[in-house]
């Protein structure tokens, strides 16, 4: 698509809001746009209309319950709150920067933490759940967990055949039974969530952001962050929430045990976790999808990385993992 006809688009876009861009550049997904009243970003998705509806539905229900720590959306002149052009779903929000430097010490992690323990606690929504859909509920991951570990057990059959053994099937091979021992230990939260759920035939879910990640919140110079993109929003359990994000810090930076304790901590300051919950949030943390990912992506024929990059990447997922394990251990024992 040429610049002339992109420009043309943003403006047509635009013109539904009265305004006209002076500026236009481009951050990830997001165009930030400069205009005489002032500078919005403008986000490009490929939500369709029942998608977008509940997008906005989301948008509106925050502003409804009073949570402060998100950007929001902006209406046209209409009065709608998005833009379909045939192809695409726009909306507008206010630009807001992201700050990395603070005034005073900030440690970003515990922000999100808290600020999506009290999303969590805003939200919150108790119903009855009947057997048929605690089982049906268990049934589905466990079904998609036991596919994994079958796709993988063949794999390391296949490489078990092998005379030589590339440095990544070394090293699966190597920490392979430890993967398993984790995957069941994941099942056996999982039932633990599945039999307490059913002796209390109750159900707690929240709105959760469905993304949660640094780079989907927008943080001020005094460290409050401002949640955006909850296109992926849902009604779910707390835990599906906290293990996206805990999964997002296990990756991205160097932690201990201590520190994911502390960070639960914080949360569990402003939303507890009930036993079946915390059971549940610990079989999604401990479940090796990380691992076999790694597989997946080694297997690709589209990959692009060399051997020893793979092979890097691969072991600081492994310590990742053993991290975790022992984060659960402590957690269990607290």
């Amino acid at each position: 698509m040429s610049k002339t006809l992109v420009d043309q688009i943003i403006s047509q876009v635009l013109f539904q809001y009265d305004l006209r861009p002076k500026n236009v550049h481009l951050y990830g997904k997001v165009l930030k746009v400069e205009t005489d009243y002032g500078v919005f970003a403008l986000k490009k998705t490929t939500m369709n209309k029942e998608q977008t509806d509940w997008f906005i539905h989301v948008m509106r229900r925050l502003d409804r319950i009073g949570f402060p720590f998100f950007v929001p959306v902006l209406p046209t002149k209409y009065g709608d709150y998005s833009v379909f052009d045939g192809n695409y779903t726009y909306y507008l929000m206010p630009w807001h920067e992201d700050h990395r430097n603070f005034r005073h010490q900030v440690q970003p992690e515990e922000t999100m933490v808290e600020e999506v323990a009290k999303l969590h606690s805003l939200t919150e929504r108790t119903q009855d759940y009947g057997e048929d859909s605690l089982d049906e509920s268990f049934r589905l991951l466990k079904e998609r967990w036991d596919l994994r570990k079958l796709e993988v057990e063949k794999y390391v059959d296949e490489i078990e055949k092998n005379i030589y053994y590339s440095p990544f099937e070394l090293t699966i091979l190597t920490h392979f039974e430890r993967t398993k021992q984790l995957a069941g230990q994941a099942e056996w939260h999982l039932e633990q969530w599945l039999d307490l759920s059913k002796e209390k035939k109750k159900y707690r879910s929240v709105l959760c952001h469905g993304r949660l990640n640094r780079s989907h919140a927008c943080f001020d110079e005094y460290g409050t962050a401002y949640f955006i993109n909850f296109e992926k929003a849902v009604l779910d359990t707390p835990a599906r929430d906290l293990a996206i994000l805990f999964r997002h810090y296990f990756q991205s930076r160097p932690w201990d045990e201590q520190e994911g304790q502390h960070w639960l901590n914080i949360y569990e300051k402003h939303f507890t976790f009930f036993d079946e919950e915390r059971h549940l949030l610990m079989s999604y943390l401990l479940f090796p999808e990380n691992i076999f990912q790694m597989i997946d992506q080694y297997r690709s024929p589209e990959r692009s990385k060399a051997e020893i990059q793979m092979v890097m990447k691969l072991e600081r997922r492994l310590l990742t993992m053993n991290r975790v394990h022992r984060f659960v251990n402590q957690v269990q024992n607290a």
